[in-house]
């Protein structure tokens, strides 16, 4: 009986999505392509906190090209933070991430929420094909006339210009989707916008851990669930933490979210220098704060990456899977380590295949502490230039 339970409920998602895909269409053959002038424009990114800073130069760039219009964003609640404060955007609307999987009710709900708004264009700065898809379908039933977005997801029709995908770093990808509306950009610097309370939290932190007196060196092994196959080894970032905390005569300190706890207690149980968990303790604003202070950021590829490059803080990323070309940093001074394996990168324009190889993620266990702390050296040197790539 549970097997056919479970079967019922597959079949109804199934039909909810495609009466959502049906009333979409039927909304989007009504809808006309209105001016290149749009007084109401909505971008939408349901992606996570990294991947929504990455699109911050092309929000930049749309806001210089329609300077007049309104310019709102539709991001998950959780990403929220990554444009908090950003100037571009007039008004931030929230959804649940998990509304792109969800019952009709919800989904018809948001695209009449967007409907009543009577946006002019929207512009659609995903990089993977499931959000995209959901987010051409949302676009069409909310009787948006001019929708661009990338020729990635499954309902790729609905949009009415669309721009190839290629392999290129996703700021890239996001100002091809915003030239389409002739919007050119003045740079692909990253925006993060740091409140003054944001920089009095992490100050009350520091001084309350004791980590005020200098700047620390700041250790991220963490990672969203889905991030796990990006994550090196606790043993590592614990081994490298106590090298650079000698090296530097810095105070360590390992940040996350609260889903990054157990593994920053992990790194501190088998660090032997003195260091300090902020996981859980800091706001992704404070997170900030910290970062833009800090000697030396060591991390995974995340976003917490991302938010040091937008900060300019000193960065060693450790890259497995990904492609640097695609989801490394920019800008700020920063070293990319990474074993050259064959089979490495694997995971590029939107697609995540499991890893086949046992054990797996062979490429990030072939990584060395070693191998980070050369990097380190030669990022921190007095010559060194902005990019350093270690293998």
């Amino acid at each position: 009986m549970r097997g056919a339970g479970n079967t019922d409920g597959q079949e109804r998602v199934g039909i909810e999505r495609r009466a959502f895909a049906l009333l979409a269409r039927q909304a989007a053959r009504r809808s006309r392509c209105r001016a290149d002038a749009p007084r109401r424009v909505l971008v939408v990114d349901l992606d996570n906190l990294g991947d929504l800073l990455l699109a911050t130069p092309a929000i930049r760039a749309l806001r210089r090209r329609f300077p007049q219009a309104t310019l709102d964003a539709l991001v998950t609640t959780y990403a929220a933070p990554a444009v908090l404060g950003n100037p571009h955007v007039d008004e931030i609307l929230t959804c649940d991430k998990g509304v792109a999987a969800g019952p009709l009710r919800s989904r018809a709900r948001l695209a009449w929420r967007l409907r009543r708004r009577r946006y002019d264009l929207g512009v659609i700065l995903e990089a993977h094909w499931g959000f995209a898809g959901f987010a051409e379908l949302l676009l069409a039933a909310a009787g948006i006339p001019r929708r661009l977005g990338r020729d990635l997801g499954k309902h790729r029709d609905l949009l009415t210009d669309a721009a190839p995908v290629r392999q290129q770093h996703w700021i890239d990808a996001y100002l091809d989707v915003v030239r389409l509306a002739g919007a050119l950009p003045d740079g692909e610097g990253m925006e993060v916008h740091i409140r003054p309370e944001d920089a009095a939290a992490a100050a009350a932190w520091a001084k309350a851990n004791g980590v005020d007196r200098s700047p620390p060196l700041v250790l991220f092994p963490g990672g969203n669930q889905h991030l796990i196959s990006r994550r090196w080894g606790a043993d590592g970032f614990a081994a490298v933490g106590d090298a650079l905390a000698r090296r530097l005569d810095a105070r360590a300190v390992v940040i996350g979210g609260p889903q990054d706890t157990a593994v920053a207690g992990d790194v501190l149980r088998s660090m032997t220098m003195p260091a300090v968990s902020a996981a859980g303790a800091l706001s992704w604003g404070a997170t900030g704060a910290l970062l833009r202070g800090c000697r030396l950021f060591v991390t995974n590829d995340s976003g917490p990456l991302h938010l040091a490059a937008a900060v300019g803080a000193p960065t060693v990323a450790v890259f497995g899977p990904t492609d640097p070309a695609v989801f490394g940093p920019r800008h700020a001074p920063h070293a990319v380590v990474r074993a050259a394996l064959p089979c490495s990168p694997c995971i590029r324009v939107g697609d995540f295949p499991p890893c086949p190889i046992r054990p797996r993620e062979r490429c990030l266990l072939s990584v060395t502490p070693d191998m980070v702390l050369t990097a380190a050296d030669a990022l921190l040197a007095p010559t060194a230039s902005v990019s350093v790539n270690a293998r």
